[in-house]
């Protein structure tokens, strides 16, 4: 596969000079210090995750709905959904996970062509103003050092999330499996100082640099062509719409989405997952807020030992300590009366989990489960994976495996955090 031809080079550096004549309006007003509502997942801060998700796919001249443009796609090894909707225009998120240039260009202020996604998970926010792709350094398997080209805090947009920052280079590794020849592949994030270290901030509003903070061993391959994505956190609290929506010029499309925007005044709790990035049932289709017996599960531990799995939405599971209801699933786009694959939903690393019961149910949920390839269930897939209709000789990510993740019960104490003032 041909990664990027001289036309295609030449194209990026004719737009990136043009570019960059002109302030980036569009980035400056992502990357506002503006923190509302913000989740925290640990009392101290560290990396969570950290891993390449997917090469080549970042940055695709020429990519548009056109034959012309899934030709492009093609070209850098970019999955494309066959779509069965009635929609006469759907968006071209629709059809691929593959973005264009201009479109890398506004979320990270940087022009590049063919490049890969890396995604990091805090478990504190970050101060967006304090993110550049200088604050990331990638150690392969060669022993190559990287610097990111670029980063960003897309698609974490919302006031109330911005505890994920995006990577992007075209260096970061390829799609050859780790342990056969010529495979290169991350083994290691650290992050280090530069002008405008990272800042993260954590309970009481507290701000800690992240310099020096890692993940990985420096053997073990970081890569979604390695093992499929995960979760790696997972948080029960009083639902609140505090801090939801972000930019209107970058989340207007996808907002309202929480729970009350879907279910109204059903809703009472939220059990949010964060995963190590985007979460897709093929890799290119949005998941929809009706989904959830294909993909999840949640056990709770009744008062008489008894562990319950809650399979089901909209059915009401009576349990010794009371009640309990999936409403279905949140923080995705904004709600609509049905769904097809024209759907668009953000993408981002969080997935909620709406619920409606006893407080005292609430406080005996343990885990969240995604089964993937087991019963009935599906599979999730990072934004690298082969769609619906896979060409064949292309590798893509590999999907998830059986996940379990323990639960904090924050119902007491939501464990979020502000900063600065929200934009009028």
């Amino acid at each position: 596969m041909r990664l990027l031809s001289v036309a295609s080079l030449a194209f990026a550096m004719s737009l990136s000079s043009a570019a960059e004549a002109e302030p980036n309006v569009l980035y400056d007003v992502l990357m506002q210090d503006v923190l509302v509502n913000a989740d925290y997942w640990t009392r101290e801060p560290q990396i969570l995750s950290a891993s390449l998700g997917f090469t080549q796919i970042l940055g695709v001249p020429n990519l548009s709905t056109s034959a012309e443009g899934q030709a492009a796609n093609a070209t850098f090894g970019g999955a494309w959904e066959v779509l069965s909707t009635t929609n006469p225009d759907p968006a071209l998120r629709a059809y691929t996970s593959s973005a264009t240039v201009q479109g890398i260009y506004n979320a990270y202020n940087t022009t590049v062509v063919g490049a890969g996604g890396f995604p990091v998970v805090f478990s504190w926010p970050v101060l967006p103003s304090t993110v550049d792709g200088s604050d990331f350094e990638v150690t392969l398997n060669t022993g190559e050092r990287i610097i990111a080209d670029g980063a960003s805090i897309t698609p974490n947009l919302e006031y109330n999330e911005r505890s994920t920052v995006v990577l992007v280079s075209q260096r970061f590794g390829n799609r050859i499996t780790p342990g056969s020849p010529g495979a290169v592949y991350p083994v290691r994030l650290t992050i280090v100082r530069d002008a405008t270290p990272l800042t993260l901030v954590g309970p009481g509003g507290r701000k800690r640099l992240a310099v020096g903070l890692s993940h990985g061993d420096g053997t073990t391959p970081m890569t979604g062509y390695y093992a499929g994505p995960t979760l790696c956190a997972a948080k029960l609290s009083v639902l609140s719409s505090k801090g939801e929506g972000g930019p209107v010029v970058w989340s207007g499309g996808y907002t309202p989405n929480d729970g009350t925007a879907l279910y109204g005044k059903k809703a009472q709790y939220r059990l949010r997952v964060l995963t190590t990035g985007g979460f897709s049932p093929d890799g290119v289709r949005s998941l929809y807020p009706t989904e959830f017996a294909s993909f999840f599960q949640i056990e709770v531990n009744d008062l008489d030992g008894r562990h319950i799995l809650l399979t089901e939405p909209n059915k009401t599971y009576r349990l010794k300590a009371g009640s309990i209801r999936i409403l279905g699933l949140a923080d995705l786009s904004v709600a609509q009366s049905s769904y097809d694959d024209s759907y668009v939903e953000d993408h981002d690393n969080q997935i909620d989990i709406i619920l409606q019961g006893d407080k005292a149910v609430m406080k005996r949920i343990k885990y969240v489960l995604v089964p993937s390839n087991t019963s009935h269930y599906s599979p999730f897939y990072n934004p690298g994976g082969p769609g619906n209709n896979p060409t064949p000789g292309v590798v893509y990510s590999k999907p998830t495996s059986f996940i379990k993740q323990a639960v904090t019960i924050a119902i007491k104490n939501p464990m979020t955090v502000n900063y600065g003032a929200r934009p009028q």
